[in-house]
């Protein structure tokens, strides 16, 4: 169904059964409970913690093979993304590049594809924060990434 077609048929409802439709979507959906919570609070501390942990599980080596699976750390972003909650984004896509950055320095891993989601990573954040108009709030966050980053060759501009 389209959206327009969801719109109607929301609006035919009564108010008691859009209450308990969002109800259920709440307790069955986890990203829709994860949205409505930050809707309804604006509070997105526990939620940027949650995902915080997830990339970490797989950006930090995994194995003996230093199993490096940082592409589905970006699935994750991606998804998030689609709440379309700019401070939540910015939060996973700087911790994204610091955590990429400590395998650099820790492990001296390098690999051309790596280094570029790195920077694109980098620059999603900069545009989410520009766009919330919070530099003053992130200045040091970055300009400490660009600096890690020119060690290791990366360009990291702000």
């Amino acid at each position: 169904m389209a959206l327009n077609g969801l719109k109607k048929e929301l609006n035919k409802m009564e108010k008691a059964e859009i209450i308990k439709l969002i109800s259920e979507l709440y307790k069955k959906v986890p990203g829709a409970k994860n949205y409505l919570d930050i809707y309804a609070t604006g509070e997105i501390k526990e939620l940027v913690e949650k995902y915080k942990k997830q990339i970490e599980k797989y950006i930090y080596p995994n194995g003996r093979n230093m199993d490096l699976r940082e592409t589905e750390a970006r699935k994750i972003i991606r998804t998030v993304r689609k709440m379309k909650i700019t401070e939540l984004n910015v939060e996973l896509e700087l911790h994204y590049v610091s955590c990429c950055l400590e395998i650099i320095e820790d492990f001296g891993y390098w690999d051309e594809n790596y280094y570029i989601a790195l920077g694109e990573m980098y620059d999603n954040a900069i545009n989410g924060i520009y766009e919330l108009g919070m530099q003053d709030k992130y200045n040091d966050k970055l300009m400490l990434l660009a600096s890690i980053a020119s060690e290791y060759g990366i360009e990291l501009d702000y």
